[in-house]
This record gives C-alpha cells, sequence and structure tokens, in this order.
C-alpha cells in the first residue's frame, strides 16, 4: 500500500510538472512566433537602410582597418534553452584569446563567465518588444569602449542561429559604392552628415536584426526542450500508472486471497 501510496505522489508531481512545462511551451511558441513576423520586418528595414548607405558611401571617410575588437555576446535571459549560451561563449573563446573587451548581453550569459576589466554586462532582452531598448542599453557601452581604446577598435557580434554561434563584423562597416554611377543623391543636410546618420542607423537596426534572430532561436530551442521534457514526463507517467495498476491487482489479490481464507481483511 505504502508502495502505491508513493507512485501516486509521483504522478501527481508529474501531472503539476507537465501543467507548468506546458504554459513554458504555450509561452515559447507565441513569442516565437512574434518574433518572426517582427524579424521580416526588420530585415527588411536593414536592407533599405543598406541601399541608402550605399548610395551616399562615397561621403563617408575611408574605414581603418581596427588594431583590436569589441565583441558582443548575444545570450539569454531567461535559462531552459540548452546549449544556446554556452555554444555562444565557446564560439568567442576559440576566436579570441579573450583579452579583448567583450559586452555581454543575456543574464543568463553573465554567469558564465567572471567579472573583470575587459568583460561588460548588459541586460538581455525577454523577448521581441525589448530588443530596441536593449540595443539603446548596449549603445552606450560600445561608445565608452572605442573612446577607451585608442585606434577606434571594430565591433564584432556574436549570435546563435539555426546554424550553430557564428560572428558577423559590424565595425568598420563595409566600405561599399554604388553599383550604378550616377548623380549623387539629393540631400538637404552635407553628404558628410547624411551619410553619417544613415552608417549610424543602419548600425543600430542590424543590431535590432540581430538580436531578434537570436531571441528567435532561443525560443526555438526552448520550445524543443519543453517538447522533450513534456515527452519525458509523458513516459514515465506511463510508466508509473503501469507499476501502480500492477500494485494494485496484487493488493486485489491478497484481498480476495484473505477473505476466502476466513481471515481479516486490511479494508
Amino acid at each position: 500500500m505504502s508502495q502505491r501510496r508513493e507512485i501516486e505522489t509521483r504522478l501527481a508531481l508529474y501531472e503539476d510538472l507537465s501543467g507548468i512545462l506546458g504554459a513554458m511551451r504555450s509561452f515559447a511558441l507565441a513569442e516565437l512566433r512574434k518574433v518572426g513576423k517582427r524579424e521580416a520586418t526588420q530585415q527588411q528595414l536593414v536592407q533599405n537602410l543598406a541601399a541608402a548607405l550605399n548610395d551616399v558611401a562615397f561621403a563617408l571617410p575611408p574605414a581603418e582597418k581596427p588594431d583590436a575588437d569589441i565583441w558582443l555576446l548575444f545570450g539569454s535571459v531567461r535559462g531552459f534553452c540548452g546549449s544556446f549560451n554556452e555554444d555562444v561563449l565557446r564560439f568567442w573563446q576559440e576566436q579570441t584569446d579573450e583579452q579583448r573587451p567583450v559586452i555581454l548581453i543575456g543574464e543568463r550569459l553573465h554567469d558564465l563567465l567572471p567579472e573583470n576589466d575587459l568583460t561588460f554586462r548588459v541586460p538581455g532582452a525577454n523577448g521581441g518588444l525589448d530588443a530596441s531598448a536593449t540595443i539603446e542599453r548596449i549603445l552606450p557601452a560600445i561608445a565608452d569602449l572605442r573612446q577607451k581604446y585608442r585606434g577606434a577598435p571594430g565591433l564584432i557580434a556574436c549570435f546563435r542561429d539555426e546554424r550553430g554561434a557564428r560572428s558577423q563584423r559590424l565595425l568598420p562597416q563595409a566600405d561599399e559604392r554604388p553599383a550604378v554611377s550616377g548623380y549623387p543623391p539629393y540631400v538637404f543636410a552635407s553628404p558628410a552628415e547624411t551619410a553619417a546618420g544613415i552608417a549610424e542607423h543602419y548600425l543600430f537596426h542590424q543590431m535590432v536584426a540581430l538580436l531578434l534572430r537570436s531571441v528567435r532561436v532561443e525560443n526555438h530551442m526552448r520550445l524543443m526542450q519543453m517538447e522533450n521534457a513534456i515527452s519525458h514526463l509523458e513516459e514515465g507517467g506511463s510508466e508509473l500508472m503501469r507499476q501502480r495498476n500492477r500494485l494494485r491487482q496484487e493488493e486485489i489479490v491478497e484481498e480476495i486471497e484473505l477473505m476466502t481464507s476466513g481471515k481479516p481483511t486490511a479494508l
């Protein structure tokens, strides 16, 4: 009897866990759909800004090769997303000697590296709606670091997408020129001022697009974790139910034997 009650207690726990995981799965699925739509719009905006920047690239100062780079590591705020944060950190460690300034984005990523003078921490984005606000927190840190280190260091983003962790250079921006020669676009401000403004907007929205991609992949990995966990609980619950039924059958047999023997039962 005590063993069956223990199994029933575990079954009740499995049921509670399944309910919690089901709610978390629904949240991840909803966030995945929202950020997917937002990411598509953001990518189109980045493409439009890239075309505009290409039109005024003649007014930009020539890009200088940086002596060093600042790394942006896009992690997650919440856990239960597999090796998402570990993959990003491992890729960065393989690409650098860790003696360069790095900005960690996301609280889960903060926990993976000790604090030092070269490590800067920025709160991450809970979802797609927080992406722009998160980039607004990152930009001052980038500006401070570029002023602190001589030679205007470059900027490299490290993030996780469908293929795994990868990097993308953000600064210096590609030295592009219009594909077709012709008259420069008509602008109200000076070409240099216009080009600098477009380059600033392009960098901002490029970072937003990368963060949205990171959030989407994070939620996809979280959804897969939820599915695996729920499947494991269902399998474990089915096995416990079989054990409970078997024990109950044994108890019934014992009760029948006691009744037929004329001895008092435990009921």
